[in-house]
């Protein structure tokens, strides 16, 4: 039988805001990499120029910053 066990994180509020945020939206920052990742591969699959390749990786990551509150 597998012991289940608990973690707790603690931040004082609102001093570790920026670290609360985070770790309240580490899965939708997995999500995104892994978005970036499949949306990279893609473009190269397929001889994409680095360039556009790039600004897609740019537009990408700025949204995932406006949806998560952080700072551009």
């Amino acid at each position: 039988m597998k012991e289940h066990m608990k973690a707790v994180l603690e931040f004082t509020y609102p001093e570790d805001e920026i670290r609360l945020r985070r770790a309240l939206n580490g899965e939708r920052f997995a999500d995104a990499i892994w978005s970036i990742k499949n949306e990279v591969r893609g473009h190269f699959k397929y001889g994409a120029d680095p360039v556009k390749v790039l600004e897609i990786v740019r537009e990408l990551v700025d949204s995932i910053l406006t949806e998560t509150g952080e700072e551009l």
